[in-house]
This record gives C-alpha cells, sequence and structure tokens, in this order.
C-alpha cells in the first residue's frame, strides 16, 4: 500500500482531519453527492466494491463492505478513500480501527489527505509472484563489453517494471539500453531506460521504463490479465 499513495497536507494535521470529517457527514447525510469510493490496491490489483455507509460521527466512519474488501481490510489495515467533494487531485488515507470479516462490517479512523499515485499510473501493474529473472544491459561506450544488472521482476505493467537484486548498481553504467525477460515461455528484448533505484527489504529495487512492440504488448497484456485473475481468485478462496 505504502508505494500506492502519499500522505499530504493543506493546513495540518487536526484541521485536516476535522474538514474530511465534515465531508463525510455531508455524503452520509445527503448535503453532498454519494461518489465515496474505498479502494486497497492488493498486489498492486486495485480492489474497490460498491459501499453503504452505515455511521459517521466526529473520529470514525462505519461501513458495510463486499466480503472480499474485508479480506483485505483485515489484513492491510488500511484503505484509501475518494470523492469528488476532496480537495481536488487528493484523495484520504484511513486506517481500519475494526473489522468483522464475516459480517463485511469496517470501521476506519485517523483520517489523513493523501496523493494517490496508483490513480496516475498509465497502466495497470500487477506484482510478480513466480520467480521471473530480468536482466538490463547497457553498453557505456562503443566496443566495450556492455554492462549487466540482473535480478528477479518485483512488478510489471506495459510502460514498465521493477527488479529486484542483489547486485549494487555498476559503476557508469548508462539509463538507456536493453531489458530481457521471459514471461509465458516468451523472450522478450525491450528498449528501456533506468528510472530510479533505491534500498529495499530483500535487496535492491530497480525501476525502468520499457518500450514495447506489437508482440510485447501481447505478451504482457495476457500475462497482467491472467495474474489479476489469480490475484482474485485467491482473495475470494480466503473467504471460502
Amino acid at each position: 500500500m505504502k508505494e500506492t499513495y502519499q500522505l499530504a497536507s493543506i493546513k495540518d494535521g487536526k484541521q485536516d482531519f476535522t474538514a474530511i470529517m465534515e465531508v463525510l457527514k455531508d455524503i452520509h447525510s445527503g448535503k453532498r453527492k454519494n461518489d465515496l469510493r474505498l479502494i486497497n490496491y492488493y498486489h498492486e490489483v486495485p480492489v474497490s466494491y460498491p459501499i453503504s455507509m452505515e455511521y459517521v460521527d466526529s473520529e470514525m466512519l462505519d461501513l458495510k463492505v463486499n466480503q472480499a474488501q474485508a479480506v483485505v481490510l483485515s489484513v492491510q489495515k488500511q484503505a484509501l478513500l475518494t470523492s469528488s467533494s476532496f480537495p481536488k487531485e487528493l484523495g484520504v488515507h484511513a486506517i481500519v480501527e475494526r473489522v468483522n470479516v464475516p459480517k463485511c462490517a469496517v470501521t476506519l479512523g485517523r483520517f489523513a489527505y493523501a496523493s494517490i499515485r496508483a490513480e496516475r499510473r498509465e497502466a495497470v501493474r500487477v506484482t510478480v509472484d513466480e520467480r521471473v529473472e530480468a536482466v538490463f544491459e547497457a553498453v557505456q561506450e562503443e566496443g566495450r563489453e556492455p554492462q549487466i544488472l540482473d535480478g528477479n521482476l518485483n512488478d510489471i505493467s506495459l510502460t514498465g517494471f521493477s527488479m529486484l537484486s542483489d547486485c549494487p548498481l555498476p559503476s557508469g553504467i548508462p539509463e538507456q539500453g536493453t531489458a530481457r525477460l521471459t514471461l509465458a515461455n516468451t523472450c522478450l528484448s525491450l528498449p528501456a531506460y533506468r528510472i530510479s533505484n533505491r534500498r529495499a527489504e530483500s535487496g535492491n529495487l530497480y525501476m525502468f521504463r520499457i518500450d514495447v512492440d506489437r508482440q510485447a504488448d501481447k505478451v504482457i497484456s495476457q500475462y497482467i490479465y491472467n495474474r489479476q485473475v489469480e490475484i482474485i481468485h485467491a482473495l475470494k478462496e480466503q473467504f471460502g
């Protein structure tokens, strides 16, 4: 979830919280349009079902939710809210105070404004659960051997991917190069541009933008679709 949003502030935490609660009260009472959405990102796949506002006071919001969403909320302990009544381009981050999965009931609190990065993504992204090797290579100077950075796919979309690697960034490796990976028994070689890198819990995380041709578009699109089906199926299995 942390990759999908960034907390934001308009005034200060207390005043922002009060403003958010006033909006939620107005939506619940019918003074404002009820376009409230509850969103979680489960393995990067958006989970958002219709919700029912049951009760709202000065600090908490009680909701009835879809059971699949209740399962995700019980695991992630947080959620994102969107509405046209919130300040432009901002959503709201909330902490799950209580959740009852069998009864599909959840209580949210500790609200704060948030910029929802995932809403601005150019393409659907999914996490990669299986081991898929990825290689990025780039030539520093013509005639020299390419420098190589390898690891395993962490997530992928039609516009880019991230890779987890034990390798530190090679000194002087160019940002522009070629990415090679195999999806659905198909070897892909794609023009790639290294966007950023940072430390992660399990190694170094490298982010790349890619250019896809027709074949790569078809292969990656099918992989993303299949992965989404797997993730949602696994989620539904958790509540039988």
